[in-house]
């Protein structure tokens, strides 16, 4: 292919002629717009920077020329990511920002009106760039104080254009204004990725615009600007509340009423853009009384939306039914009533038939990319779903389950896309929660060995999710605790708690832990030869309390069962290292660089429940903790934390240092409970069974008082 009249262009550029300036552009522009090998073609003969130059030409400059160059610019944008990447290196989108401003030597709207074209252009070149480019770094760098104010002096021009003309439609200013606050909106949903950002917009006065662009009959700009408040209140509870007792300028209806409007319409995109800012601000917590409209109308149309073959839908449709059912048992709950798991699993099984692995038939529309692609983003994104939806209770599990699930999840755990292995072995981790599935449907499908196979991925953040979800299959009763140590699991573990990367780290410690919950003796020799005891040590002590409580969690198995095991405890560890560890871990009030800071229960309460274990059995434990003075003073100071949890293991405590088995152990018991007597633990149980709000601490401090007071005669 001869490229003499696309180089010819180029030269023409640099005329000073501006009608052959302007006639270059032209054709350049018809030759790039829906021709990729064209734009790429441009793009090698050095177009770019030509175009922003053209940007950067003084106000005095033809408009015409810029608006050609933008225009220019977002055909390249919507291309390849190449093409975007080589749009934004250019240093594109700072003069982009700069055409959007508006002269103040007139009215507002007659300035937009004079600048109108090149807005357009402008707005929709950066709103291609944002939305091809995730780097939100770059939005960062580049978004200044002014250009907020510039966005949002626009969303007030056209949306206050919009309301008030019902030709919107049938004139070119119309659909121009309608474009341009589609477009700036859609920059504007790509700006709030900061709380900082967030209040920068709504103190430019953002929101009002978009509210009422919500009352302008202009279905894209509708869209546009609900996506843009749906990013606004993301995490942010201030905009949440701010969008909530927003009204239309025009109408006066509440924002909320017309979210739920939007939720219950007939255009599905527009019901997936409510819903999910609908889930935004309820995860915001600004809804006083959420559940009946969130239940009965969010949930079952996105439930609906799982089943929308058009566009992007079904992609998207699970992530926001995910994010609005995570960590919520009372939505997951409602989740499985509205049947949500059972439409997950059609929707992986959609996209995991023959046919369409082989690509001999279409997902409803295409959306962005291939069909192969989206079908590995709907497999991923139901997988997410389905791990938030069986998280907590065990009926949504059942429903998984039956719902034929497993298979789907092994076939996501051999996926070529790492998103996909990882989603899988997120829903493998909330499933295997349920102990009769892991004892029955796990092993029947044989589960373990792909998730063992994942030890070994590429991905670090695989290997970590992998190993999340092997914790729950090396407890004492799953079947599958024996093939997972002969396939080398042990090593893996040990591997990972000596990461570098956190939540590698934290997975293999919690394996470990569980490995040793209520194993024999010979196991946690096999286990500890593995780690070492020196290794444990350090994991007690390191920086990240998360990996502190884990540590702690593995000694109090390895105390946990007879004499022999505390013994050997003590033989590996040494005495007084482990004694030391739980004087250390029981200060309640631990020193940092800034000043002394709260010990968090987290601590506290698997090192309590050491003391408990190792006081279980023989008199020799309980005297050698009770010989360290800061150990029992702590304990006894624990009976009055404000964690419930904490007041309980201390009082469990208490019950296994005024108990003593045999008359052989008569007098040292007596002993210890005069001196516990003199601390004051007497008083300090009757405060508790009598005023405590939670009845396993009245219970269990009744039963250490009683003990205390029989051993004391």
């Amino acid at each position: 292919m001869t490229t003499s009249k696309y180089e010819e262009s180029i030269k023409e550029l640099g005329s000073p002629d501006s009608n052959k300036r302007l006639k270059a552009l032209r054709f350049i522009k018809n030759s790039v717009i829906g021709n990729k090998t064209k734009k790429e073609l441009y793009i090698k003969l050095g177009i770019v920077q030509r175009l922003v130059d053209y940007l950067s030409l003084p106000e005095e400059s033809p408009y015409t020329l810029k608006i050609q160059a933008a225009t220019i610019l977002g055909s390249i944008a919507y291309g390849k990511d190449d093409n975007v990447s080589a749009v934004i290196t250019s240093g594109s989108i700072v003069p982009l920002l700069n055409t959007l401003s508006l002269p103040h030597d007139k009215h507002l709207i007659e300035s937009l009106r004079q600048r109108r074209k090149l807005i357009e252009a402008s707005t929709r070149a950066l709103k291609a760039i944002f939305t091809a480019s995730s780097s939100k770094s770059l939005r960062n760098a580049c978004i200044t104080e002014k250009h907020i104010r510039d966005l949002a002096l626009i969303l007030k021009v056209t949306s206050g254009f919009l309301i008030e003309e019902s030709s919107v439609a049938t004139t070119s200013e119309g659909l121009s204004f309608a474009m341009i606050a589609e477009f700036t909106a859609a920059i504007v949903s790509k700006c709030c990725d900061t709380d900082t950002q967030q209040l920068q917009l709504q103190e430019a006065g953002i929101v009002q615009p978009l509210v009422d662009i919500l009352h302008s009959h202009c279905i894209k700009a509708q869209e546009a600007a609900l996506d843009a408040l749906s990013s606004l209140c993301h995490e942010n509870r201030l905009l949440g509340d701010i969008i909530i007792q927003s009204k239309s300028s025009n109408t006066g209806q509440t924002t909320l009423s017309t979210m739920l409007d939007f939720a219950k319409g007939k255009c599905p995109a527009m019901r997936l853009i409510a819903c999910t800012c609908l889930t935004n601000l309820y995860r915001t917590g600004v809804f006083t009384e959420p559940s009946n409209d969130i239940i009965l109308i969010v949930l079952p149309a996105l439930v609906k939306l799982l089943q929308e073959p058009t566009g992007d839908i079904q992609e998207k449709a699970p992530l926001v039914l995910a994010d609005l059912i995570k960590d919520d048992e009372e939505m997951q709950k409602a989740a499985y009533d509205a049947d949500a798991i059972s439409k997950l699993a059609e929707l992986l099984a959609s996209v995991s038939s023959r046919e369409i692995e082989n690509h001999t038939c279409q997902l409803g529309i295409p959306g962005m990319g291939s069909t192969a692609k989206r079908k590995e983003k709907i497999q991923e994104n139901s997988l997410i779903a389905i791990a938030a939806a069986t998280l907590s209770k065990e009926e949504c599990r059942t429903q998984a389950i039956e719902a034929k699930v497993l298979p789907h999840v092994i076939s996501g755990l051999n996926s070529k896309q790492s998103g996909v292995r990882l989603a899988a072995c997120q829903c493998a981790k909330s499933l295997s929660r349920s102990v009769s599935h892991l004892r029955t449907s796990f092993v029947d499908e044989n589960v373990a060995p792909h998730l063992v196979k994942l030890l070994h991925d590429e991905s670090q953040t695989v290997q970590a999710a992998a190993c999340g979800a092997l914790c729950n299959l090396v407890l004492h009763f799953s079947p599958m605790k024996k093939s997972l140590l002969e396939a080398g699991a042990i090593d893996k573990f040990v591997q990972y708690s000596k990461s570098n990367d956190s939540n590698l780290k934290i997975n293999g410690i919690w394996a470990i832990n569980n490995l040793l919950f209520k194993a024999e003796l010979d196991e946690k020799k096999s286990v500890m030869e593995a780690l070492s005891f020196d290794s444990l040590v350090d994991l007690l002590h390191d920086q990240n309390t998360t990996i502190q409580e884990q540590a702690l969690e593995i000694v109090r198995n390895l105390v946990f069962g007879e004499q022999e095991d505390i013994d050997w405890v003590y033989e590996k560890m040494g005495k007084e290292t482990l004694l030391d560890v739980i004087e250390n871990k029981l200060q309640t009030m631990d020193t940092h660089e800034d000043g002394e800071e709260p010990v968090a229960s987290s601590i506290l309460v698997p090192t309590l429940y050491i003391i408990v274990n190792m006081c279980s059995n023989a008199e020799a434990p309980k005297m050698d903790l009770t010989s360290r003075d800061i150990i029992v003073r702590s304990a006894i100071e624990l009976l009055s934390h404000e964690d419930d949890a904490v007041r309980v293991a201390a009082a469990w405590v208490l019950i296994n240092w005024t108990w003593g088995d045999t008359n052989d152990q008569k007098e040292d018991l007596v002993n210890r409970c005069k001196r516990l007597k003199d601390l004051g633990v007497q008083d300090k149980l009757e405060l508790l069974i009598d005023d405590d709000p939670c009845f396993d601490v009245r219970d269990r401090a009744k039963t250490a008082y009683t003990q205390l007071s029989e051993a004391l005669g």
